[in-house]
C-alpha cells in the first residue's frame, strides 16, 4: 500500500468502507467459528446448566433400561446325574459311526442286495456245504 494519504475523499470513501467491511466480516467469521465448534458448545453448557444436563441423563438411562429389560432368566433346572451325562457322551460318540452304518444299510436295501444279516449269512453258508446224507 501506498504510505501517502490519498489527495481523493472518494478514494478515502473506499478506504473507509473497506476496513468497515473487513471489521464485520472478521465479527461474522468468528461467530460462525464459535457457533460450529460444538465441543466448546457442550462444554459451555453443561458448566452453565449442570442440573439440566443430569436430569435428562437421569432421564434417558431410565428409558433405556425400560425398552431394553430382560426378562428374568428361567429357574436353573437340575442337572443329570453322572450315568446320564456319559449315556449322553457315549450316544454323541458313537452317532457318526451309526449314520454311517445306516447309511451302507439304506444303500445295500436300495441296491437289492437285501441285508445282510447274522441269519442270512447262515443260511449262506449252510447252502454251499455238500449234502452229505
Amino acid at each position: 500500500m501506498d504510505r501517502n494519504p490519498p489527495a481523493n475523499s472518494e478514494t478515502q470513501g473506499l478506504i473507509d468502507r473497506s476496513a468497515a467491511a473487513r471489521s464485520c466480516l472478521t465479527g461474522e467469521v468468528r461467530a460462525l467459528r464459535q457457533r460450529l465448534d460444538v465441543p466448546a458448545r457442550i462444554r459451555g453448557s453443561l458448566q452453565h446448566h449442570p442440573a439440566t444436563w443430569m436430569i435428562s441423563s437421569l432421564a434417558t438411562g431410565l428409558a433405556a433400561s425400560l425398552v431394553w429389560h430382560r426378562n428374568p432368566r428361567p429357574a436353573a433346572k437340575p442337572g443329570r446325574g453322572i450315568p446320564a451325562k456319559l449315556l449322553g457322551l457315549a450316544w454323541t460318540a458313537t452317532r457318526p459311526l451309526v449314520k454311517i452304518w445306516l447309511g451302507d444299510q439304506v444303500k445295500n436295501w436300495l441296491a437289492g442286495q437285501g441285508l445282510p444279516s447274522p441269519a442270512n449269512r447262515l443260511l449262506a453258508r449252510l447252502s454251499k456245504t455238500p449234502k452229505s446224507l
